[in-house]
């Protein structure tokens, strides 16, 4: 619990309300309880004045110095002792209170307390355990609403995140496809035509797809087969290329374009230009875990950089995504040597 350590004086007005309220609902309660007779005399309402001081200070002992300084704390030892004592203190005072000070204040009054000490004691633990209660849920009930403030702070924080990281993949994705149609178009290839639907297909689905927080698995795996198939038509051994998937996807959905970024990373950084290079992706899906399975030699280029180089910015931007969508739902592994590039990622799906 969280608790605010003011003095009284110190108090917003919303608890000098409170405490208005809260004790003027005492003064009179206690006023016709104590009347000595069916309607509340001028004597009744000094003999609750009277009978208020002690309570007041105990209360005001308690609520501003007890709790804040050791129960806040967690001081529950130190807290009880000095709880104890501030009844027997605060009963003290109030038998003092009619023997001593109650001639001195109102000398034209006989007064004598009704209560021995054991029922005054009763009185002021009363009061003293209903205000730590009170005390103690206002705390919990502000600590919830910060908490819930937190929780929507935090929220927003992470959607804005998230759009920033997926305002990165659509460029990124854009021209890489378009390269990949340009450099058929130069060649005045037949596959040209094929190529412009497929990169239409994968431009549509990006669309309906970017601001959506989940897509069907299903989808997004054919939207990575077409993603290759595109990419495929750029190269002079795709046969090199090996995409497999196998598990069933029903019924189970994944942050769209999640999977893109490892995808690409293979085509970025790969190399299939020499005898017994492959780029490897595989898809398993096991109930509700997906296991991807990257595997790449490791284009020349990239060799000397490694292994910042090769993981590149767009996995950076990944795992940041997996780590704000799949908090402790995932596990992503990098391995890297001189020529070859693999990488694993787990995740659990709902």
């Amino acid at each position: 619990m969280n608790y605010r350590n003011r003095t009284f004086l110190q108090l917003p007005p919303v608890r000098w309300g409170q405490y208005i309220l809260f004790w003027g609902l005492s003064f009179f309660i206690l006023s016709r309880y104590f009347a000595y007779q069916n309607e509340v005399s001028r004597i009744d309402l000094i003999y609750t004045f009277l009978f208020h001081i002690s309570i007041l200070a105990a209360v005001l002992i308690n609520s501003f110095y007890l709790i804040p300084k050791y129960l806040a704390k967690q001081n529950y030892f130190r807290f009880g002792a000095l709880f104890i004592v501030t009844l027997i203190t605060s009963t003290a005072l109030n038998i003092i209170t009619f023997r001593y000070l109650a001639d001195w204040l109102f000398p034209d009054y006989y007064f004598i307390s009704y209560y021995g000490w054991f029922e005054i004691a009763q009185f002021i633990a009363t009061y003293l355990i209903v205000t730590t209660l009170l005390q103690l849920s206002g705390s919990w009930f502000r600590e919830a609403e910060i908490k819930q403030k937190l929780a929507e702070t935090e929220q927003a924080r992470t959607e804005t995140e998230l759009r920033a990281l997926k305002a990165q993949i659509n460029p990124h994705f854009l021209f890489n496809s378009l390269n990949h149609v340009y450099s058929l178009a130069v060649k005045q290839s037949p596959k040209t035509a094929p190529a412009i639907l497929k990169l239409s297909d994968l431009l549509r689905y990006t669309i309906r797809n970017i601001n959506e927080s989940t897509v069907a698995l299903e989808q997004e795996i054919g939207y990575i087969n077409t993603y290759i198939e595109l990419f495929k038509n750029r190269v002079k051994h795709p046969e090199r290329i090996d995409f497999r998937q196998k598990g069933d996807t029903n019924n189970l959905s994944i942050a769209p374009l999640l999977l893109l970024t490892f995808v690409e990373n293979c085509f970025k950084h790969g190399s299939i230009s020499e005898e017994g290079e492959k780029i490897i992706i595989s898809i398993d899906v096991s109930g509700n875990t997906l296991s991807l399975h990257t595997e790449n030699n490791i284009a020349k280029e990239d060799a000397t950089d490694l292994p910042e180089e090769a993981s590149g910015l767009g996995l950076e931007n990944a795992n940041k995504r997996l780590q704000l969508l799949y908090p402790g739902r995932h596990q992503l592994d990098i391995n890297t040597d001189e020529n070859l590039f693999k990488l694993s990622l787990t995740i659990e799906l709902t």
